[in-house]
């Protein structure tokens, strides 16, 4: 069984060779499977792997002194050489690593896979002090499959180029970037999921037919209006008009043009018009204009 030295200076060190596997994962570990450290009062330490051997080395810990759990965090070991980290040290792997052991009594480097060959672990605990203690900074795993390449904590988020899906409340969710790598600051979305509508040529002429602003998303994904520039000339009839959720749907903002046509206006929606998830917005002349015509631009964006 492997023996922990007493502190040299202010570290701890054990050190022994691992030649098998250790058939009592939550106990005493088998001969020649494991290297052990007391480490009550040490905040971290560094463990180095020297020799030829296959098999994937992992990491436990106790509290009680006898029953022993596995460290399963999937950025528990972090390879100074490498700057990746992971949940075991690599079948093979001739590295040195950094593992925070804060709180434990007792920490080892075990086999729990078979191993062939023979591979010399070295452990050094660092003391923690009250004021100084030395921890090591781990950062997070990538999103989307990508592994960071740099430690310690990077701050980042995620690309977003097209709406996202319905996130639940309260989840933690990522800050989004554009795919140029800046960060989304502008309302509502990215820029890829804007849309904008203008009339056709000639405008809108003594019709009842609505016109789409913007045709249905998908099936988790809405439309929302922040805003509308209209104008009309002078009418045979005054109508009323409407922004509608589907084609002759709910009406979601309502206004009147006279007789007398109405000036060029802006109208923003400091609260966006929301539609229905996977469901087309749409603008109506509720009455046909007889002579004359209207006519709209329309902006917006799709989102959950």
């Amino acid at each position: 069984m492997p023996v922990s030295q007493p502190e040299t200076g202010q570290d701890i060190i054990a050190h022994g060779e691992i030649t098998t596997q250790n058939l009592v994962p939550a106990g005493i570990a088998t001969a020649g499977s494991a290297v052990e450290l007391n480490c009550e009062g040490v905040g971290s330490v560094k463990v180095q792997t020297v020799g030829t051997f296959t098999g994937a080395l992992t990491a436990q810990a106790t509290v009680d002194g006898f029953t022993w759990k596995t460290i399963a965090h999937s950025v528990c070991i972090f390879d100074v050489s490498t700057g990746f980290a992971a949940n075991t040290i690599a079948s093979s792997s001739q590295s040195i690593f950094a593992i925070a052991v804060t709180g434990y009594a007792k920490f080892r480097i075990t086999a729990l896979a078979a191993v062939t060959g023979s591979v010399a672990v070295t452990i050094i605990g660092a003391k923690q002090y009250a004021t100084t203690g030395i921890q090591p900074i781990q950062g997070g795993q990538g999103v989307g499959g990508t592994t960071l390449t740099a430690s310690p904590v990077l701050v980042g988020g995620v690309v977003r180029n097209t709406a996202a899906a319905a996130a639940t409340n309260a989840s933690l969710q990522y800050l989004p970037l554009t795919t140029g790598l800046q960060a989304i600051q502008k309302p509502y979305g990215p820029a890829e999921t804007d849309w904008q509508f203008a009339v056709a040529t000639g405008g809108i002429v003594n019709t009842t037919t609505a016109v789409t602003l913007k045709a249905a998303g998908a099936a988790n994904i809405r439309n929302y209006c922040t805003g509308i520039q209209i104008m009309a000339q002078a009418l045979g009839a005054a109508t009323e008009i409407a922004i509608r959720d589907g084609a002759g749907g709910t009406v979601l903002w309502r206004s009147f043009i006279p007789t007398t046509g109405l000036p060029l206006t802006n109208i923003e929606f400091p609260t966006p018009l929301r539609g229905t998830a996977a469901t087309l917005v749409e603008f109506v002349t509720l009455t046909a204009s007889v002579t004359g015509a209207v006519f709209i631009s329309a902006q917006g964006y799709q989102g959950a």
